[in-house]
């Protein structure tokens, strides 16, 4: 990795001078419920229910970030199943994203699915594209339509025709997910794993992989949330989950701590499902 220059500005300062403090590597958690209307590839048109989770960066602050920085805005989606059977883990969601305020971002969020078993929810996590909050002030995040490719199975496993859909908010163009406040200051942390994957899977445990890159400090481990409660340190790249309820869906993300204890913020989410008993 290429180092660049150390910023000039010690976050420290910055942050006295500006009345906030260095957020830890928590977000703050998003609830929205809305109906949507998708459009089907089979000719189908169905209002349908949806809830967008995730969390809003707690970089600087509450909702706060650095404007030279960018900014991660991750995602859950539970929506509808418009499909009967079950979904493979191949089937994903785009969500299309802008923010309004001191200047326009538009931006996407992409998303996958868990396997499901015939189930009326399909569930989802991802992220938006990182976000530049530049020049500094208040900035609203709101989502429009979500496009998903659904990979649907039989009940014996069997592969189904595909179904694309276009979902589009049923009151407007767009939902309200929150608001985040950029500052004109820079936040000193490390950087946050990324390309987090469920390389196998069995009834009852799950081994999960990433990538991450080494800041100013050394690291000293990752940390890895299971439905928002630590579970594992481990000081490799990996680490397999055990003691996992069969055919249960788990939300997964990780954390870099550094040897001076600086976390980084979460990865993007992953959710998967653990196979049948």
């Amino acid at each position: 990795m290429k180092t660049a220059a150390r910023p000039a500005l010690v976050v420290a300062a910055a942050l006295a001078l500006s009345g906030v403090t260095a957020g830890s590597a928590a977000a703050a958690g998003v609830d929205v419920v809305s109906s949507y209307t998708c459009v089907t590839s089979t000719g189908q048109t169905v209002p349908v229910g949806v809830h967008f989770g995730g969390g809003l960066p707690d970089d600087v602050g509450r909702n706060g970030v650095s404007y030279a920085q960018a900014a991660f805005v991750d995602l859950d989606l539970d929506i509808a199943s418009l499909v009967s059977g079950r979904v493979d883990g191949d089937s994903t969601a785009v969500v299309e994203a802008w923010t309004t305020g001191p200047d326009k971002k538009q931006v996407q969020g992409h998303l996958q699915f868990a396997a499901t078993q015939d189930t009326p929810w399909l569930h989802a996590a991802g992220g938006l594209d990182a976000l530049y909050l530049n020049p500094a002030g208040t900035y609203q995040v709101r989502l429009g339509a979500v496009s998903m490719s659904l990979r649907p199975k039989a009940s014996d496993g069997s592969a189904l025709p595909p179904v694309d859909a276009r979902c589009t908010p049923a009151g407007g163009d767009s939902v309200v997910l929150g608001s985040i406040q950029s500052f004109g200051l820079i936040a000193d942390r490390p950087l946050r794993p990324y390309s987090l994957a469920v390389t196998s899977a069995t009834a009852t445990t799950a081994t999960l992989t990433w990538e991450a890159e080494r800041w100013w400090k050394p690291t000293a481990y990752y940390e890895v949330y299971v439905n928002d409660t630590v579970v594992a340190k481990p000081v490799d790249k990996q680490v397999t989950l055990t003691g996992l309820v069969p055919d249960g869906q788990y939300r997964v993300k990780v954390v870099t701590r550094d040897t001076t204890g600086s976390a980084s913020l979460k990865s993007a989410g992953l959710v998967f499902s653990t196979e049948p008993a």
